[in-house]
């Protein structure tokens, strides 16, 4: 096995698959959920002061989650997705502001392959999981593990609104998004909205699947830390 793979592998080990509420964990969730909101608060007051000159971030957008899904190693939260479920047959769901970019006709076209949809928001890496430098691009695997999520669920579809500039959209597609409205302005940034349709997405090519099947398929059921569908919503 080359070194890089052995390298690779040996994180792989070191990682936790863990779901958290958005808000009220449970005591045995408490320090995870703390990890998980100290990594997202920084990664995006980060962001926000780049994009918006914002010197405060407020919480609900981390608390009005249905599920926080994260990767661990020991007790830092090294990537996470934000995931909410909803109804597009009900008229407050399409008013909801995390939908606002989304045309009337793109929400009509993700509706056609049914109703019970996720919106996938701020997906997080910590720095020190950003490019090659756990061996993985870590970026594909929080989304595939979220794509993994969206299957088990039954959801129809899963929205997101990815960054353009950061290459986050091709992470994307490597995994079988769906392109529905390109070249979108949100907060001062270049995004896509794109959709994963169950029919539609993908593992990636390897060690990216690899990695996927066994995080989600092994490792969640064979970690005794796991935290795995405790506290979370449409499981």
């Amino acid at each position: 096995m080359p070194r890089n793979e052995v390298s690779a592998f040996g994180v792989l080990k070191s990682l936790r698959v863990v779901s958290l509420p958005g808000s009220d964990p449970s005591p045995e969730q408490l320090l995870d959920y703390n990890s998980a909101y100290a990594t997202w608060r920084t990664v995006w007051l980060e962001t926000f002061r780049e994009l918006e000159g914002a010197e405060r971030l407020y919480s609900d957008e981390f608390s009005r989650q249905n599920e926080i899904l994260c990767l661990f190693r020991e007790r830092e939260c090294l990537a996470m997705g934000l995931m909410r479920w909803t109804n597009l047959e009900l008229q407050s769901a399409r008013d909801d502001s995390q939908l606002g970019a989304w045309p009337v006709d793109a929400l009509e076209n993700v509706a056609s392959h049914g109703s019970r949809i996720i919106i996938a928001s701020r997906l997080t890496l910590h720095p020190s999981a950003r490019g090659g430098a756990l061996g993985l691009p870590m970026m594909d695997v929080i989304i595939g593990l979220m794509i993994r999520r969206m299957l088990e669920s039954g959801a129809h579809a899963m929205l997101g609104a990815p960054r353009t500039d950061r290459g986050v959209h091709r992470a994307c597609y490597r995994l079988g998004g769906t392109p529905l409205v390109p070249g979108v302005i949100r907060h001062n940034a270049p995004i896509d909205l794109i959709a994963f349709f169950p029919q539609k997405v993908t593992e990636g090519e390897e060690p990216v699947a690899g990695a996927i099947r066994y995080l989600w398929d092994f490792k969640r059921h064979t970690d005794q830390n796991s935290e795995l569908h405790k506290g979370a919503r449409h499981a």
